[in-house]
């Protein structure tokens, strides 16, 4: 599993002031949406880095070559680009797998999933970009805006191959990170999350790996 994620890009005809990329995010919908009626999980906003024009050239490379996006547009187009990112949790699904082929090269079959609150979120969260006093005044004269969600290429922060469980049929791990079948090994990463959460999991792994840590000791003590 990764995040269910799309690129929402906002493009201006003057210049877009990113000298603090990064520093905003919204989680507003990630428990539900009680004013659309939708009481699942949403997820989360955050604002993306400054995008530099090398970098636009690479995701519309399979589009178009990237020798014919002259450098200057790629860069005057970054320049006045707003960026924010979308992600929705990514459910378990039985038919992901990182498997070997015969030949010995890796493969990953990936499904998307959980896109009826994805879509959901990109929604609202134009509505209120719309809407949203003075930002609103900016989106209106913008001319176009970009969304897509983001393939397999685009996977951050996996997760989810050796799950956790209390049922060694369906999961790899103990709820406190110990192989069902292997009395000495411990997981304690992302790969023990039962799902993705729409956040940056650098906190949830770093308490949970804590948590095991203190387990552990406590065993060998």
């Amino acid at each position: 599993m990764f995040h269910t994620a799309s690129a929402s890009l906002t493009f201006s005809p003057a210049k877009v002031k990113t000298d603090f990329p990064k520093t905003m995010a919204l989680n507003d919908w990630y428990w539900g949406d009680p004013d659309g009626g939708f009481d699942y999980p949403m997820g989360h906003v955050q604002l993306l880095e400054y995008l530099h024009g090398d970098v636009l050239r690479g995701q519309i490379s399979h589009r178009l070559p990237a020798w014919m996006i002259p450098k200057s547009f790629a860069d005057a187009l970054g320049a006045r680009a707003l960026a924010f990112l979308v992600m929705t949790e990514d459910l378990p699904e039985k038919r992901n797998r990182v498997r070997l082929t015969r030949g010995g090269q890796i493969r990953l079959d990936y499904w998307h999933n959980n896109l009826t609150a994805h879509k959901r979120l990109i929604g609202r969260f134009h509505h209120y970009m719309t809407r949203s006093g003075r930002m609103c005044r900016c989106i209106r004269g913008y001319e176009a805006r970009l969304d897509g969600v983001l393939p397999i290429y685009g996977t951050a922060h996996q997760c989810g191959t050796l799950r956790m469980g209390e049922d060694p049929k369906t999961s790899v791990t103990d709820p406190n990170g110990k192989a069902h079948d292997l009395d000495n090994l411990y997981v304690a990463d992302t790969s023990v999350f039962v799902s993705s959460a729409a956040v940056n999991p650098a906190l949830t792994c770093i308490a949970n790996a804590l948590r095991v840590s203190d387990i552990i000791a406590d065993r060998l003590s």
